[in-house]
């Protein structure tokens, strides 16, 4: 199985020539969800129920979409919405993973984050698997995690460190602001211009840093997306070629030993059990 560092490439190669069309699909969908949420918001119980109308499938659909970039199949900004040709499965799976994943966090955060690993190829089994049930492809998706969650994390956590740059760009303008805050009773009281100009100088440039925090962070966030969910997909079509080279393998040893089985009690001057059930057979 691929390394990160070589997941993280096969990613960025996948994405070579089409970022646009990668970034336009995350954005489009931020926006869907974004305003669908915004709107069903307004209507109690029935507004939230509606949201897992509009938001699950949306989020499986941009999943296959990256699925598909990955595996170099040109989709379109339409396949992003291929989750409502397969409505039933899609919403049930989505609302089967976000109520399991919850139920699991309420114990604790840490066997809420396990799950949600447990949980991760689910999406990518759905669209692999069109008769599998949601329920199925949850369960395929444990058994494929298993021995394989501590990796994905590493991958996970390789995009999410890149988050620390707006983290520390908002410390630094807290830190700005704070410096005119200390300064503000000088403000009032001081005779000196000079320590007005301190005070309103801080304040102003710390709330210039921290909307350079926050468009950093949307910046961020516009390239890291498309390119995690790529390199989350290319990790599924590899933990799954590993899985079936795996099962390959042992079945081919099965039938090795088999063989060598036989050949030892024929050499011990017994049958083997396959001769014997056939003689068996011939003598009912």
């Amino acid at each position: 199985m691929q390394s990160i560092s070589e997941l993280r490439r096969s990613a960025r190669e996948s994405l070579r020539g089409k970022w646009g069309l990668a970034i336009g699909v995350f954005i489009l969908s931020y926006l869907i969800i974004a305003a669908g949420s915004s709107i069903l918001g307004f209507i109690p119980i029935l507004g939230w129920l509606a949201s897992f109308l509009l938001i699950g499938p949306l989020t499986i659909g941009v999943s296959w979409f990256y699925l598909s970039l990955s595996r170099k199949e040109r989709p379109d900004v339409g396949y992003m919405f291929s989750g409502y040709n397969d409505f039933g499965r899609t919403l049930l799976a989505y609302v089967l993973v976000s109520v399991f994943t919850m139920l699991w966090s309420l114990l604790l955060i840490v066997p809420g984050i396990i799950k949600m690993y447990s949980y991760s190829q689910t999406y990518y089994i759905l669209r692999d698997n069109p008769d599998i049930s949601a329920l199925d492809a949850i369960t395929e998706s444990r058994h494929m995690m298993n021995g394989y969650k501590g990796k994905l994390f590493g991958l996970s956590l390789t995009f999410l460190l890149w988050y620390l740059i707006p983290v520390v760009i908002f410390i630094i303008g807290i830190a700005v602001m704070g410096t005119g805050a200390a300064f503000s009773d000088m403000f009032y009281y001081g005779e000196n211009g000079s320590i007005s100009i301190i005070s309103v100088g801080s304040i102003i440039g710390g709330s210039f840093i921290l909307l350079l925090g926050f468009l950093a962070s949307i910046a961020i966030s516009i390239f890291i997306y498309p390119y995690s969910q790529t390199a989350y997909a290319i990790f599924h079509d590899d933990l799954y070629s590993e899985l079936e080279q795996d099962l390959a393998e042992n079945d081919f040893y099965d039938e090795d030993f088999t063989e060598e089985s036989a050949e030892v009690q024929e050499d011990l001057g017994s049958e083997p059990s396959e001769k014997k059930d056939a003689r068996n057979k011939r003598r009912r």
